[in-house]
């Protein structure tokens, strides 16, 4: 990880921070849409997908937005290899969020890996080794694909 994704990952955790100590969301989402264009910005902006899904997962009842200002950024390397890292990051530990941004990856039937997607929604579903909250929401979103 470079200096300048370290710098910014550093200060999205100061924001997840006071977003957790007020409560309002929006002490996090509003700053990091900010973060987000200096991402965009970066050369090589792909560099900082694991990093900020790693930061996902640490902060896991962070109300990131639906995709939000993070979403968005990680969704612009769509079919970039944005989509094997968040498979792994959800392997490792699934979020809310990154479930939500499985949801959309399930929204695209045209994508040829998209039973791949499926299964691993409907495996979570199946699941008793994860939080309730999780298993509830990979079921949710089962449904919804219905």
């Amino acid at each position: 990880m470079t200096e300048q994704i370290k710098s910014i990952i550093d200060r999205l955790e100061t924001y997840i921070k006071k977003a957790e100590e007020t409560g309002n969301k929006y002490d996090f989402i509003d700053p990091a849409y900010e973060v987000t264009e200096e991402l965009d910005e970066l050369e090589n902006s792909f560099d900082a997908v694991e990093p900020i899904l790693l930061l996902i997962e640490r902060s896991p009842d962070i109300d990131f937005g639906g995709p939000g200002p993070l979403g968005s950024f990680l969704e612009n390397h769509y079919k970039k290899g944005y989509e094997e890292l968040l498979l792994a990051s959800i392997e490792r530990k699934p979020t809310e969020f990154t479930l939500h941004l499985l949801h959309r990856l399930i929204n695209d039937r045209n994508n040829p890996n998209f039973q791949v997607y499926f299964d691993l929604m409907k495996k979570i579903s199946l699941s008793n080794e994860y939080p309730e909250n999780i298993i509830e929401n990979a079921k949710d979103s089962l449904t919804y694909f219905k």
